[in-house]
């Protein structure tokens, strides 16, 4: 109960309440550092809560070519797009990067619980409409920007590019690709390169 308090989800639920929704089939898994939590194309049937840990979300890209699609962090719900999609099938491998724990809540028990608890409907409205935007702005990115702009917004946000390969990832671009537009970005001035990797001048 106090690790699903955790969460802005069931901030207004009282004890009494997440009592109830323990009560209903539910369950929680552990999964150690460098396993899958879920496959791409597994089905989404319970409400997914990480609770503990750092997990990674990926999806296949052009020529086998893997993208980082999310950072997760704990506490925040896993897939919550698709729980109640009639085409549920996930479409991302979610890895755990450190040991993690999910639990995984009854699907009708959790659509019972937000009919009898407003403010849970209104949170989880909201955790899909974050996602939504957040997903949009990703897509905006890749469909719009080019890679060299990905890479200037990239160190807008971050700072520094110290792993060539991690962040080829995270953009969706091949290692080589992105280390030709940071060698021609380098030679035009537009930024450095130092021991801690590329920055902006």
């Amino acid at each position: 109960m106090e690790e699903l308090k955790r969460l802005k989800l069931f901030e207004g639920c009282s004890g009494e309440a997440l009592e109830w929704l323990l009560s209903q089939p539910c369950r929680r898994q552990q999964y150690a550092a460098g396993k899958l939590i879920l496959r791409a194309a597994d089905p989404c049937r319970s409400l997914m809560i990480l609770v503990e840990g750092r997990a990674d979300a990926r999806m296949m890209g052009e020529e086998g070519r893997e993208v980082l699609v999310d950072k997760l962090k704990a506490p925040m719900l896993l897939a919550p797009a698709f729980l109640f999609a009639s085409q549920n099938s996930i479409p991302v491998e979610v890895t755990a990067m450190t040991d993690c724990a999910v639990w995984h809540i009854n699907r009708e028990a959790f659509f019972d619980f937000m009919q009898q608890e407003p403010t849970v409907l209104r949170a989880f409205l909201e955790v899909l409409s974050n996602r939504s935007n957040f997903l949009s702005g990703k897509m905006r990115s890749f469909a719009v920007n080019g890679l060299r702009n990905r890479v200037v917004e990239y160190l807008d946000k971050h700072g520094s590019i110290t792993s060539v390969a991690a962040v080829a990832q995270e953009l969706g671009a091949t290692r080589p690709s992105l280390s030709r537009v940071l060698s021609e970005m380098l030679s035009e001035g537009v930024i450095v390169k130092d021991g801690k990797g590329y920055g902006k001048r």
